[in-house]
């Protein structure tokens, strides 16, 4: 079995996002141990700092020299206190036969406490802003967020046109041929979006020639077409009246389904929508038919329940039947109405040549295969089984094995039993 790798790869909007808090979050643990790995050496700095100044401090202790001894401390911005605080750190203690010397910490206070002969002094001093003190890393990494938000923005700028672009495109693929985009300011951009447009309308000038064709062209010939049916049934035997009369049931039928094409077009509102058995779509079905019993084989496995218009529904099982018997190539054709993994069926089969384009090609209107002009048809009959369907929400699936052709129409809902 092949995975779709495309269904698991996320639009490019939702990649470029997750690429941006990607790229933040990455951003956010470099400067995080960046940080930490700064205060540590700070802390490790003033750490040698204080303890080489305790130890100068302890030298001048021993010379006797109190006073002067505090007067120094405070020039280097120490503030002597009594005892050390409770809640200190010792960090480091020496002791020897001369004096005692501790150094200590309290948050970001460094601190030392000497004593020699009864002599006590202690001090300590705020080293916050030496242990915030980064080199100015964090002002460069402020700044690389800075312009990988400012990328991030133009990037979302660039692809804001082509999302306009894409929903564009949607509509127009679902029938809104007069949409228009508007013209971004980037000059490619600029150029494809004026190239959509005149696409759009153009394409919506010829859609409507076409309705006006299948409208209008369609019923002016409904009135001469039934006048020459009328003349023809009271004109008298001649040699040339079964071709006439044979020119003027082919024009009939085209219009005819001409006239049932662009109803499709208009959309499902025109459905008449009931439940009946598949046994009376077959008899809605031949009523309009004009095959012979013998070309014809139903197998009715089960008469099961269909919820249609029942018109339309019957106008594609003729359709179908009808194309069937116009390119098979001997043996009967095949009616056959089934269930199968819980889906409603109605199969056609034929035996025939293979088709010379994919199935896509023969669903669209008036297409037809070179080797099959001499064949009556005008190319409708498949585009109207194909719209009958989707405005049901049905659908129509094609096989050729073993020089068969078979067309199912699925009506794709739990199965209920008929009658």
């Amino acid at each position: 079995m092949r995975l779709n790798l495309r269904r698991w790869i996320p639009p490019l909007y939702v990649q470029i996002y997750l690429l941006f808090i990607l790229s933040l979050g990455i951003g956010g643990v470099v400067t995080y141990l960046a940080n930490l790995n700064t205060l540590k050496r700070n802390e490790e700095a003033i750490l040698k700092q204080t303890a080489f100044f305790a130890q100068q401090s302890l030298m001048e202790l021993m010379n006797g020299d109190l006073r002067r001894l505090e007067n120094v401390v405070r020039e280097f911005h120490f503030k002597i206190i009594r005892k050390i605080p409770p809640n200190a750190q010792v960090l480091l203690e020496n002791q020897n036969t001369f004096g005692t010397m501790q150094i200590f910490k309290v948050q970001q206070n460094y601190g030392f406490h000497l004593e020699y002969l009864g002599m006590n002094l202690v001090a300590f001093r705020d080293f916050g802003i030496e242990l915030a003190n980064n080199g100015g890393l964090n002002i460069w990494i402020f700044l690389d967020f800075l312009v990988l938000l400012l990328t991030f923005s133009m990037i979302l700028a660039l692809l804001h046109p082509l999302k306009v672009l894409q929903s564009g495109l949607e509509a127009f693929g679902q029938g809104n041929y007069k949409i228009h985009i508007p013209v971004p300011k980037e000059p490619q951009q600029a150029k494809l979006a004026e190239s959509f447009n005149t696409m759009c309308a153009r394409i919506s000038k010829l859609m409507l020639a076409r309705e006006f064709v299948l409208r209008n062209i369609g019923h002016e010939l409904k009135t001469p077409i039934s006048k020459a049916k009328l003349a023809l049934e009271l004109m008298p035997k001649n040699p040339q009246k079964d071709l006439v009369s044979k020119c003027i049931y082919n024009l009939d039928n085209l219009t005819s389904q001409i006239l049932t094409f662009e109803k499709i077009q208009e959309g499902k509102d025109l459905l008449f929508l009931e439940d009946f058995d598949v046994e009376t779509l077959f008899i809605k079905t031949f009523e309009k038919l004009f095959i012979e019993e013998e070309n014809l084989e139903i197998v009715l496995d089960e008469n099961f329940k269909i919820h249609g218009d029942l018109q339309f529904l019957s106008i594609a099982l003729k359709n179908l039947i009808d194309n069937a018997f116009k390119y098979k190539s001997g043996r009967k054709i095949v009616l056959r109405a089934y269930v199968s993994h819980g889906e409603c069926r109605i199969a056609v089969k034929n035996y025939g040549e293979a088709l010379q384009q994919e199935i896509a090609f023969y669903l669209e209107p008036f297409s037809r295969d070179k080797a099959h002009e001499l064949i009556s048809g005008y190319g409708l009959g498949l585009g109207i089984i194909k719209g009958v369907l989707e405005l049901h929400h049905f659908r129509l699936e094609y096989s050729y094995e073993k020089g068969v052709h078979c067309f199912v129409m699925v009506f794709n809902r739990e199965c209920k039993k008929g009658n």
